[in-house]
């Protein structure tokens, strides 16, 4: 089964469920949905979410295999060494997985957690692929399909924007990345506004200055 199917099934399955439990449909509002994240904090977590994707990306290539720079620098005993670096962390395979990135958001949706409301957004597979993620038993999904294109756009617009820095941070092995790209760099999250997918316990997003626009 491709992703989009597994998502349509996902999608479709929620809707069923949330059906047999209440007699009336989402639009006569009798039964909590969750409303759609302002666009402020879809922007920022799908900013943290793409770090997670090309983290994801690269922990999958073999750490041992090298790729040549095309130049030459002196070991320790002033012997001439072919400029080798890991293959996942080279500019070529960086921007590989820029070009391929934003398409994965199809496999992702919005949705809060049930126990305090806070928003996330959530892949619905493991990034094995071999599994449905675990955390989403924890969380109300979103019904509203077109979300996901929303997604795939604010991730193309930020690595447009900001595909440079991400191969950089990344190439360099920088760490707090979501922090340094999303909150330093793209802007596009004031810090710890939109608490991370697995701290539920946090303060709702509610609590934050975002400005009240809607999607």
């Amino acid at each position: 089964m491709n992703l989009v199917s597994v998502t349509c099934f996902v999608f479709t399955f929620m809707v069923v469920l949330t059906s047999a439990n209440e007699p009336n449909d989402y639009t006569n509002g009798n039964f909590a949905v969750p409303d759609v994240p302002k666009r402020e904090i879809l922007r920022c977590m799908v900013c943290k979410a793409l770090v997670d994707e090309v983290e994801i990306a690269v922990d999958k290539v073999d750490p041992h295999k090298k790729v040549d720079m095309g130049s030459f620098r002196l070991d320790g005993q002033g012997n001439v060494k072919q400029n080798l670096v890991p293959y996942a962390r080279s500019e070529l395979f960086l921007s590989e997985v820029m070009d391929k990135v934003c398409p994965m958001f199809r496999n992702y949706v919005v949705a809060s957690y049930k126990a305090t409301g806070i928003p996330t957004l959530l892949r619905i597979e493991t990034p094995d692929g071999k599994g449905m993620n675990p955390e989403m038993s924890n969380v109300n999904i979103v019904p509203n399909p077109e979300i996901n294109e929303q997604l795939s756009s604010y991730c193309q617009s930020l690595v447009e924007e900001f595909e440079d820095e991400i191969v950089s941070m990344f190439a360099k092995s920088e760490k707090q990345l979501h922090e340094k790209l999303c909150v330093a760099v793209a802007e596009v999250c004031p810090k710890d506004a939109v608490p991370d997918a697995d701290d539920s316990s946090s303060e709702s997003s509610d609590d934050f200055d975002f400005d009240r626009e809607e999607l």
